[in-house]
């Protein structure tokens, strides 16, 4: 095992057909973050089904296993990837909206989020996400059987949106992905390009890093970026 030291992260990205695990830790460049470990568990028996535990023991035992040895020493958050999740691109006039301004389901058992993104021909843009609280409740349950102390659950594009600001760090203006979401058809998952990834995350020689495994990667250095670490 890879020597931890206080700056230490796990994050377990959940999606219907994987768990992907990154142990990350700051690097010595500003805004970047190191991978020290991978883990990787393909679902193929609808473990996960539109992000439901169907599987709880063994998806659980999995993602324990995995982070035992960093548990101590770093948080841990999950971020959930799928069909169950609410998720939508709102424009108003309002800069600082209340929750109860956005057009969503208020019904008592969903709970939503939302952040910041940009602001365009007078416009403010807000990313929502939601999801059912029995969904939510599965995982905090599926957490505290299996000792994770996690200290964040959220979705992927939420991750997403916070990896990219951490790009650019101190210099980051609502401007940059104001540009890049107009690039990319508003879409937060494409607002990367290849280079970026090597910006964001420096990688050790003994780990393979397939393409499949990029966006969840940049998705851990997101939550990573969320702790304020």
């Amino acid at each position: 095992m890879k020597e931890l030291n206080n700056h230490d992260f796990c994050a377990i990205i959940f999606s219907p057909r994987s768990l992907i695990g990154a142990h990350l830790s700051k690097d010595r460049l500003p805004n970047r973050f190191r991978l020290r470990s991978l883990f990787h568990y393909p679902l193929s028996k609808l473990e996960l089904e539109r992000l439901t535990l169907f599987n709880p023991t063994d998806i659980g035992r999995k993602v324990a296993e995995w982070c035992t040895p960093y548990r101590p020493h770093g948080p841990i958050a999950f971020a959930l990837h799928g069909p169950a999740i609410e998720e939508h691109l709102f424009a108003t006039h309002n800069a600082h909206p209340s929750m109860d301004q956005f057009p969503i389901q208020h019904a008592p058992f969903w709970q939503w989020e939302h952040t910041y993104l940009f602001s365009r021909n007078h416009q403010h843009y807000f990313y929502l996400c939601g999801i059912k609280k029995s969904l939510l409740f599965q995982y905090q349950l599926m957490a505290i059987t299996n000792n994770i102390p996690v200290s964040l659950i959220t979705t992927e594009r939420m991750a997403l949106a916070h990896c990219f600001r951490n790009l650019f760090g101190v210099a980051y203006r609502s401007a940059h992905i104001a540009d890049a979401m107009e690039m990319h058809n508003d879409r937060i998952e494409n607002l990367f390009f290849n280079d970026d990834f090597s910006r964001i995350l420096s990688t050790p020689p003994d780990i393979e890093i397939k393409d499949e495994f990029k966006l969840p990667l940049l998705t851990a250095c997101g939550l990573f970026s969320m702790q304020g670490s």
